[in-house]
């Protein structure tokens, strides 16, 4: 198992959000300077919910992007009892070596980045990297967080300095809600990952779940929830979550039980 561990923190595309402060904005990376090789010729194509982008020979796999996504998009409308209130940007990739070249963020992307969701206009950024069935889970996996930006925070960062919203939500959370949906629950990779943490007492209560624990150890909870309580649940959840603006209030609400309690479970 420790092998298969391995081998899945080297494939998985490790996917995060980001949420820059104005200090973060500003800070530059040393010996990290971005380099912009080619010059990118820029068109979208529009979908019900979604602008994508792309540029020099990336049509097709934008057309298949706006389809993946308004996919996904109807799956977590259903799933999580919400519906988006504003057109999200996806602004699409060739190739990991041209989504490292983007301007639309000043940090510099490692390679075990695969896909990024940014607040301040709430625009998805994925880099194609030939295979198609992991560019559709991260397409999902990005896309929640983009849906959780539109629920909490309004879709961007004015909204969330104008209506001073302070809800903050772990990493557990948000890259586990990521991995359950765009994985429809708990898959045998994690499964495996997680059993060889509890047999060899590696596996933190849930709120010290952070780094890659986060990813796997926040799906196996939720996958948990959901078997125990029902799938339902999730979305009465997330709507929780938005109105008491705390995560583990909103746990306590929905399930009777605190973070430490369904931890403990």
């Amino acid at each position: 198992m420790i092998n298969i561990r391995i081998n899945r923190v080297l494939l998985l595309i490790i996917t995060f959000t980001v949420i820059f402060s104005v200090q973060e904005r500003a800070y530059s990376q040393f010996g990290k300077n971005k380099v912009q090789y080619k010059v990118f010729d820029w068109k979208y194509i529009q979908s019900k919910h979604f602008d994508v982008y792309f540029s020099q020979g990336g049509y097709e796999l934008a057309q298949y992007t706006a389809v993946v996504a308004e996919s996904s998009l109807t799956s977590l409308s259903k799933n999580l009892d919400y519906n988006i209130s504003n057109r999200i940007p996806i602004v699409v990739f060739n190739s990991h070596n041209e989504f490292q070249q983007n301007n639309i963020l000043d940090e510099f992307l490692p390679e075990g980045v695969g896909g990024v969701t940014e607040l301040f206009k709430n625009r998805i950024l994925i880099p194609f990297e030939g295979n198609y069935e992991q560019y559709r889970h991260v397409i999902h996996h990005e896309l929640l967080h983009a849906f959780m930006n539109d629920l909490f925070y309004g879709g961007s960062i004015q909204n969330v300095i104008s209506k001073n919203i302070t809800l903050n939500i772990p990493l557990w959370f948000s890259e586990g809600m990521a991995e359950y949906q765009s994985l429809s629950g708990l898959d045998k990779a994690t499964d495996m990952f997680i059993r060889d943490a509890v047999l060899n007492n590696y596996l933190p209560p849930i709120e010290y779940n952070n780094g890659y624990l986060a990813y796997r150890g926040g799906q196996s909870f939720l996958s948990f929830i959901a078997d125990t309580y029902g799938d339902y649940k999730m979305g009465e959840l997330m709507n929780n979550i938005k109105a008491l603006n705390d995560v583990d209030f909103a746990l306590k609400e929905t399930f009777k039980l605190n973070t430490e309690q369904l931890s403990e479970k």
